[in-house]
């Protein structure tokens, strides 16, 4: 398999890493890494680098959530209709979650410029983002508590914050972070990525042994990833 890829040295990397960039595979290197290491790095990896770009075609391919009125989202993996109340309380804006729709409440005001989408959407989001990461606090915090305890792997901590293009990471101080887009997933895929997460703190790879934890605490966490590539687009949040 020939995949195009830029290398990037520098003489303060120690690691080497792979990125996937604006469809173009980059690797940034130390200085002293040889041509011959790096390509056999590229071909090793071959198959997630694949994988990786072809999650960026679809988000190219795929149009981005427009978040206006009687659009649709992802909660908990459940599709719900966005709908608008507006407010005479300018401080009183929440996001209501019911069966098949989500309510974002706002200003009065903004009722002013309800002919221009792409401000009605920033208001929308702007909520939806604050309400996001709350669930996702929330759920965290009661979650990772108990995997924790099934792993018997603890964290030195860990945040919630939005990335563009992971759902969640660990750092070598045993650093947890994860994406609150998670709460627009089922219950059992934000639990893979815990988990996925948990698992680093023992293997800071993905070696055999770090899959093989994870299987023995999620047996089907291939199902978990195949529903996050899937669903890729509609968690998109440009």
């Amino acid at each position: 398999m020939n995949i195009d890829y830029q290398v990037i040295r520098s003489n303060k990397r120690k690691t080497i890493a792979l990125q996937i960039k604006n469809n173009q595979v980059i690797v940034r290197a130390p200085t002293g890494i040889s041509r011959e290491y790096i390509h056999t790095l590229i071909s090793n990896k071959s198959q997630w680098i694949e994988n990786k770009l072809a999650v960026y075609r679809q988000h190219i391919a795929s149009p981005s959530p427009s978040y206006l009125p009687d659009s649709k989202i992802l909660i908990n993996g459940i599709e719900k209709k966005i709908a608008v109340e507006f407010i005479k309380i300018k401080n009183d804006t929440r996001v209501i979650d019911s069966v098949d729709k989500i309510t974002i409440t706002l200003p009065l005001s903004v009722t002013n410029k309800l002919s221009d989408h792409n401000y009605l959407s920033t208001q929308i989001k702007k909520q939806l983002a604050i309400w996001l990461k709350t669930q996702a606090e929330s759920y965290l915090q009661i979650r990772l508590e108990q995997l924790t305890n099934q792993l018997r792997i603890t964290p030195a901590s860990y945040r919630v914050k939005r990335y563009k293009a992971r759902w969640g990471s660990c750092n070598n101080k045993h650093e947890l972070s994860f994406n609150y887009l998670l709460i627009m997933a089922p219950s059992w895929v934000f639990d893979y990525v815990i988990v996925h997460e948990l698992c680093h703190i023992k293997h800071l790879n993905h070696s055999t042994k770090f899959w093989s934890l994870v299987e023995k605490h999620m047996p089907h966490y291939k199902d978990a990833e195949n529903w996050l590539k899937q669903h890729q687009a509609q968690m998109h949040w440009s």
